[in-house]
């Protein structure tokens, strides 16, 4: 199958070349590309399908509550929303249900093949500081465990790709130390200041959950997590849904971090629907006009989709090339996983969106499916 005559997003630029896709593979990309199965694309854009780092679910599923069907179902809501890798990210449980929460990623990991791949489990919590606990549960957040943890991790079938931690917490140093050996660590939920993110990026952490949210604002005295993101190489997400962090702050990181900064989602199971109640985590969770929150006004979580982040970065001013990169190549990189996905490159998973000029979604293919 070969993609003429469109906009290629290649070597994070935009190029008139071609694209041949073989199997789950991308072949060949270039110029006058010639073959037997044409896929006509004048006009409109050829991208990287997009990845979501950081997803706790939409439509109605939520991946710490959800049956492996319920997974498969879910996963076919991203892809058909352009997003096409995506780390079921777990929230704060009970011992019991977190157990039960990495056996059934596990086991729509091994089972469904349908819709968006999942890449791993990014688990969000209960290593979080109960001062910046934001919609987690309180009754559940612990210090770290290694017990508990190689455990969650073994249910998981070691899909365990990302640790989110209060590096404030008892043992986090240490445990910091060993487990980044093995999978990302992300600073997350915590008062921490300057020095102790520092601290914590030395032990090993290389990335920072949703940054601004569930943190200490930036002060000139007090620089906190923000102003280790700026002296030091971690990567930060950022919640682009114009709800969580005003336009100006987007434009300032990016400018600050074009090539760190990822967009997330952080949706939770009302993503894609409406208005009203809805549960996260086991706390109850009220959606009015896209904003989603606890009773006691918390924001819980989005109902957005990093599609649609694209889109807003760009409305704000954001170039195109940087929005795209933001959701493709530079999720990647943070999690390892850029030798097989991220960008159109040969070799790579034929993980491609269709998009309008007005950026509308047509098409999108997943390992050289259509959905």
């Amino acid at each position: 199958m070969i993609f003429k005559n469109g906009e290629v997003f290649f070597n994070k630029q935009f190029h008139n070349i071609d694209v041949e896709i073989q199997g789950d593979r991308i072949i060949r990309v270039g110029e006058n590309l010639e073959g037997d199965e044409i896929v006509d694309i004048s006009g409109k854009m050829l991208l990287p399908g997009f990845i979501d780092l950081h997803s706790h679910g939409r439509v109605g599923y939520d991946f710490s509550t959800a049956s492996p069907e319920e997974i498969e179902k879910l996963c076919i809501s991203f892809a058909e929303i352009g997003v096409t890798s995506v780390l079921a990210t777990s929230i704060t449980m009970g011992t019991e249900f977190t157990n039960d929460i990495m056996t059934n990623i596990r086991k729509a990991m091994e089972y469904n093949k349908k819709g968006s791949r999942i890449l791993g489990i990014n688990m969000e919590g209960p290593f979080l500081g109960a001062d910046k606990k934001g919609s987690h549960d309180e009754n559940h957040l612990v210090a770290p465990d290694k017990e508990k943890f190689d455990n969650w991790n073994r249910l998981s079938g070691n899909n365990i790709l990302m640790l989110d931690i209060d590096p404030n917490l008892p043992r986090a140093m240490e445990f910091i130390e060993e487990y980044s050996k093995s999978m990302v660590v992300s600073i997350a939920h915590t008062s921490a200041g300057y020095d102790t993110a520092v601290k914590a990026v030395e032990a090993g952490a290389s990335h920072v959950t949703h940054l601004f949210n569930a943190m200490n604002g930036l002060h000139h005295r007090e620089p906190g997590i923000l102003g280790m993101v700026s002296d030091y190489p971690v990567n930060a997400e950022l919640i682009c849904d114009g709800i969580h962090i005003h336009p100006a702050v987007m434009r300032m990181m990016f400018k600050l971090i074009p090539d760190r900064l990822i967009i997330v989602s952080d949706s939770m199971s009302a993503a894609g629907l409406g208005n009203g109640e809805y549960e996260l985590g086991g706390m109850r969770v009220i959606v009015k006009d896209r904003k989603a929150a606890l009773s006691n006004g918390t924001i819980a979580g989005s109902t957005t989709d990093v599609f649609e982040e694209v889109k807003k970065v760009m409305e704000i001013g954001i170039d195109k090339e940087q929005a795209i990169l933001s959701a493709t190549y530079i999720p990647a990189k943070a999690i390892g996983k850029d030798n097989e996905i991220g960008d159109i490159a040969v070799g790579k998973m034929a993980d491609l969106i269709v998009v309008s000029k007005d950026f509308d979604l047509e098409l999108v293919y997943v390992g050289g499916k259509q959905v």
